[in-house]
């Protein structure tokens, strides 16, 4: 609606049509985006707590590493090598490499001593260098000269499993399991492999929640006394009416992997979230994205290849559906520094009714985080996108910046605090008001969870995000917008 003094001027039908594929195409694409990169991350996230925290202690006492039962093929009559051979062990179970050394030339002068012992010694040494390759190998030449030789077999399995060779790692202490052993490494084996089904097993993850929101369409409120030129005369626009609502609001994760030989596997993810609303039907939403594909994964990096299938919903209707894939790549360049670069490519295929929004989208990002303390945890991304459609002014490409912090209060609280920035550039301009549509969005996301107050396993979960867009067309694009979720979270 445009006014001109006393004259007013209306183009509703074609105006509102702009406006809704706007909102679909991409403003609210803006807003879904962000959720599918928070919930991905948040499920790598868990994937490297799950990794961290599933690592069982050694049993407590060193010497139930170098027990004699332990040491079988290198049992001989001589007194001498046997003393040898446990004070060896010991030095080595104390990182004690150079106490190490000193025992192995002493050991070296004594008749029947074993070669095999020093290739031991270098393993547990390249193994607590983090050189997991070299070790594993160094472990197999033990063995292979002495199968029975107990204590290789379990450092061994213990470094497959820290290489994420999981079931290589599983089949040796399944066959540990067979021998007769102190009571405290069988339960150390136990450990190891209910550590191993923790990885592996299915992992469900589901939110529900009430939503507040106060600008469902996006609305700018804006006045442009020039919003539209006509003949050499301006006309005013009518500011837009925000759209609030309450309604409810769910997010369901799914993760599965499936363990290959050696440090190759199979992965499952399913990300899932939508909204419904009491009133505004029309701004309902679904959205599903499953991947399923190829992982290859050790101690320090990380590759996928995931094929995937997305499903989205808007308003009660079918928007549209995708095939693609994502690939990463993913190191941990310190115990406390990790960092990931992706590309996601994805065709889709809008409903008819959609169709001037159809075409390809594509997404590189690079993704970081720093963990200051066991409790304190900084993150960060950038992000390029380009999203195609028939209709110029519908696509677009897009910068994005996001740094955040997450915080553990005594394992009671825990806040994750992110603010965001992105720069949008539409392809062509909009002819009607002979501009190219330019937005720079900033916003704010807080989520507070308090575990620490679960009950029933199910943890209180609220969140805050706050929108602000500024556009080179304001009285269309230009507007704010809040929402706030109060819910719980649970994991299967």
């Amino acid at each position: 609606m445009y006014r001109a003094g006393p004259m007013t001027v209306s183009f509703p039908r074609s105006l509102r049509w702009i406006a809704w594929l706007w909102c679909l195409g991409l403003g609210c694409a803006w807003a879904q985006q962000d959720t599918a990169d928070r919930l991905w991350q948040g499920a790598e996230q868990q994937s490297r707590q799950i990794r961290r925290e599933a690592v069982p202690s050694r049993p407590d006492g060193q010497g139930s590493w170098v027990h004699e039962s332990m040491l079988s093929a290198w049992q001989v009559p001589e007194a001498r090598v046997g003393q040898l051979t446990l004070a060896i062990l010991n030095a080595v179970n104390q990182h004690d490499w150079f106490g190490a050394d000193r025992l192995l030339r002493q050991y070296q002068q004594v008749p029947r001593h074993d070669p095999a012992l020093f290739i031991f010694v270098e393993a547990s040494r390249l193994a607590a260098q983090g050189d997991h390759a070299d070790a594993i190998d160094r472990y197999r030449q033990v063995l292979q000269a002495n199968p029975l030789f107990t204590r290789g077999d379990l450092d061994l399995a213990r470094v497959l499993f820290i290489d994420n060779r999981l079931r290589d790692a599983q089949a040796i202490f399944q066959r540990l399991q067979a021998r007769p052993l102190p009571p405290e490494i069988e339960r150390h084996i136990a450990d190891y492999l209910a550590a191993i089904e923790q990885r592996t097993r299915m992992r469900i993850t589901l939110s529900l929640s009430a939503v507040r929101e106060d600008n469902l369409n996006n609305a700018s409120t804006i006045v442009d006394p020039c919003a539209l030129r006509f003949l050499d005369a301006c006309f005013e626009n009518v500011p837009g009416r925000k759209a609030a609502d309450t309604g409810a609001y769910f997010e369901g994760t799914l993760n599965k992997l499936w363990p290959l030989a050696g440090n190759h596997a199979f992965m499952l993810r399913s990300l899932n979230y939508g909204n419904r609303y009491r009133h505004e039907d029309d701004y309902g939403n679904f959205a599903s994205t499953t991947y399923l594909g190829y992982q290859y994964g050790s101690a320090r990096n990380q590759f996928q290849f995931l094929p995937l299938f997305e499903y989205d919903r808007e308003g009660g209707h079918k928007a549209y559906h995708a095939f693609g894939f994502r690939t990463s790549i993913s190191r941990q360049v310190s115990p406390r520094a990790m960092l990931e670069a992706s590309y996601e490519t994805k065709h889709r295929h809008f409903a008819q009714r959609l169709e001037s929004l159809e075409g390809d989208f594509r997404s590189i990002g690079l993704f970081g985080q720093y963990v200051i303390r066991p409790d304190l945890l900084v993150y960060g991304s950038l992000a390029w996108r380009e999203s195609g459609a028939r209709l110029g002014i519908f696509a677009y490409r897009e910068k994005s910046a996001r740094l955040g912090v997450y915080k553990s209060f005594g394992g009671k609280v825990a806040v994750n605090m992110a603010y965001g920035y992105r720069q949008r550039q539409a392809d062509e301009a909009v002819a009607l008001f002979e501009k190219r549509q330019r937005d720079h969005e900033g916003s704010l996301y807080v989520n507070v969870s308090l575990p620490g107050y679960a009950w029933q396993g199910m943890t209180p979960t609220l969140s805050y995000e706050y929108r602000k867009n500024r556009s080179s067309i304001p009285h269309l694009y230009t507007y704010e917008k809040n929402r706030l979720t109060l819910g719980f979270t649970k994991v299967f």
